[in-house]
């Protein structure tokens, strides 16, 4: 299984980088995928990207996560690379992992309509949100927001390889 985080000026950094710490301590490879080579948080902290988004092959990659924060967010939605990527994904049933505000792409696409998700207050639109810190339903993983991040992270691990593997990631954590 290989995942990619998209990074990009303005997301939430810690949603982002908690995420591939746990994806990675499961062995699961991750590529954090960005805009540029050098990113700026939203809270000003700043960070390379393994990858550019142009130079990769999303044929390569298993699930697609998309980390919240703003403008992040807003840049993310905005992009046609991003907006590609999730419709390849969902055409060809792969995953889509999205927290905070990040699962407002997906609804603004009509993607979660009739589905189970969870996204930061103020961000579900018309939908009714869960009450979880993540939620999974099909191929979308939704989670609430930064205090989430393990649960979310949890989830994803659950889902591409096995609840087995994701306890005994928390567990090392101490979590």
């Amino acid at each position: 299984m290989k995942t990619m985080i998209i990074v990009n000026n303005g997301l939430e950094e810690c949603e982002a980088l908690v995420t591939y710490d746990l994806l990675y301590r499961a062995g699961i490879e991750t590529d954090l995928v960005g805009f540029t080579n050098e990113i700026v948080s939203s809270h000003n902290v700043t960070f390379k990207a393994h990858k550019l988004l142009d130079e990769i092959n999303p044929k390569e990659y298993d699930c697609l996560i998309l980390p919240g924060g703003m403008p992040g967010t807003k840049n993310l939605e905005n992009d046609e690379r991003v907006q590609k990527l999730i419709d390849d994904f969902v055409a060809k049933g792969k995953y889509i992992a999205a927290i905070c505000a990040a699962p407002s792409i997906l609804i603004h696409k009509g993607l979660l309509n009739d589905r189970k998700f969870i996204c930061f207050p103020g961000f579900e639109g018309d939908l009714t949100p869960e009450k979880e810190k993540a939620v999974k339903d099909g191929n979308f993983i939704t989670g609430k927001g930064l205090g989430a991040a393990f649960e979310f992270s949890y989830l994803i691990i659950k889902t591409l390889l096995n609840e087995e593997k994701a306890k005994e990631v928390l567990n090392k954590i101490q979590y």
